[in-house]
């Protein structure tokens, strides 16, 4: 899937605060027990979604770590938000739909706090 210079333009994770690293939104918990950027990620498409697939891998388990900063400090879960920041445009076709401003079918209205 080729995205549009528009759509990467308008692209705001809302897992990452504007202008830093730090995350913006709280994490999500699976059902099945991993730990998400978001709640947007944890859907069935996701299989299909390598991106987002590496976040579920047994190893990120909340069963098979001591702590969610282990998992969020793991290198699947760094590679992915770094790619959030640093190359959107090879970041999950989930975020790109979910955190795209002008065309997230989802939302009508982005709430300002």
């Amino acid at each position: 899937m080729t995205h549009t210079n528009q759509k990467i333009q308008n692209f705001q994770p809302k897992c990452i605060k504007p202008n830093t690293d730090a995350v913006g939104r709280d994490i999500a918990v699976s059902a099945t027990g991993f730990i998400l950027p978001c709640c947007w990620l944890d859907r069935p498409d996701s299989e299909i979604d390598e991106k987002a697939a590496t976040l579920f891998n047994d190893k990120l388990h909340i069963d098979n770590n001591d702590t969610i900063k282990d998992i969020v400090s793991s290198k699947p879960w760094q590679k992915f938000m770094r790619e959030l920041i640093d190359k959107p445009e090879k970041s999950s076709p989930i975020c790109l739909e979910m955190c795209t401003v002008s065309i997230n079918r989802y939302r009508t209205k982005e709430r300002r706090t």
